[in-house]
């Protein structure tokens, strides 16, 4: 089979989830198939350090503003090596891929990722794309909500990499959260932002908390709502009984750590988080928000988003019955065996191919 070059693009300054897929797809295609791949994304970004450490060529940018035009002039630069297609990761790079293919003259294929179940901003720059990749069936059902064709989304759910996770680093998350191995810890794993759920989830603790006084409630992870999240902490009687760690490098491999792994999510695109713990086999406790439906199958139930008597109940009912923890546990495991970082890679190379030809 012929060579496959791929270049591509992302703007964030910060490594996210979004990253961390981009990071995982890179890996697997590289040992998965005959593919070059390049990377045009931010000089002083993680995403860049971790693909030189991949072997990808990089392509290093100062990326200020969507409308920067340097990220068009490397992306466009790069053409000039003969890439067969671009994957952009995230809006700002798209923008930037479709204006550096309109300046070159060129019809190189462009891939953009979707990882979000919110309404697009500009769906007519999504429309200039080649193919859009939506990480579930609630984000693909908004996109064609907004006018893209069907025949231009492909569901390809990210994915994680099982062996990665096998590496585990056990005790971390309870030392980082201040609980001792004799309490019950449960958590979330997110950034701090609105559309997370976070308050709901506090909400929902405060109803519970007093019935199970050996529980640890922990949120990992940083983000413009820590303040505001620490104070409805303290306002609800939950100083003491709910920590905030911040951020956690690999954390997956250290999740199972946590008897409860909760995502309160109101908005989700899939929610590679709870695969992660899925996947370890820790049991999980899911919102029915956006790609969180998709994720759960018929195999886990799920609360209605924002619902604070549901999420509440859910919680006492799986904190009183340590079997039916073992029982989530076993089916979050059995059902996360479809997502996977190498069933992504193969099903994005796939596309990638019938877009080269």
């Amino acid at each position: 089979m012929n060579l496959l070059n791929v270049l591509h693009v992302d703007s964030a300054a910060e490594y996210r989830g979004g990253q961390n897929q981009a990071r995982l797809l890179m890996k697997e295609l590289r040992a998965l198939a005959d593919v070059r791949q390049g990377l045009v994304a931010r000089g002083d970004s993680t995403l860049i350090s971790e693909a030189e450490n991949l072997g990808v060529d990089t392509h290093p940018v100062s990326w200020i503003s969507p409308i920067d035009p340097r990220p068009v002039l490397r992306i466009l630069a790069a053409l000039n090596r003969d890439y067969d297609v671009i994957h952009a990761h995230d809006s700002h790079g798209l923008q930037s891929a479709l204006a550096a293919r309109w300046l070159g003259g060129r019809r190189t294929p462009i891939v953009a990722s979707r990882r979000v179940s919110v309404r697009m901003r500009s769906p007519s720059t999504w429309k200039r794309a080649d193919a859009i990749v939506a990480v579930s069936e609630a984000v693909a059902s908004v996109i064609r909500d907004q006018g893209i064709p069907s025949e231009s989304i492909r569901v390809i759910p990210d994915g994680v990499s099982t062996q990665e996770l096998e590496r585990l680093l056990p005790d971390r998350l309870r030392e980082r959260a201040g609980a001792g191995g004799e309490q019950t810890l449960v958590g979330t794993v997110g950034a701090l932002t609105p559309e997370k759920g976070h308050a709901w989830f506090l909400e929902s603790v405060a109803l519970i908390a007093d019935d199970h006084p050996e529980a640890r409630f922990v949120l990992f992870g940083d983000g413009p709502e820590r303040d505001r999240l620490v104070g409805l902490a303290a306002s609800l009687g939950l100083a003491d009984r709910v920590t905030f760690p911040g951020a956690v490098d690999d954390i997956g491999r250290s999740i199972l750590d946590l008897d409860l792994f909760v995502m309160p999510s109101l908005e989700e695109g899939l929610g590679t988080a709870a695969v992660e713990a899925m996947v370890a086999g820790c049991p999980v406790l899911l919102s029915g928000a956006g790609g969180l439906a998709d994720l759960a199958g018929e195999l886990i139930p799920t609360v209605p988003a924002g619902v604070v008597t549901a999420l509440a109940d859910e919680m006492d009912r799986l904190l009183s019955d340590s079997a039916a923890r073992s029982l989530l546990a076993r089916r979050c495991r059995e059902r996360s065996g479809g997502f996977t970082s190498l069933e992504t890679a193969r099903s994005t190379l796939a596309l990638y191919r019938e877009l080269a030809e």
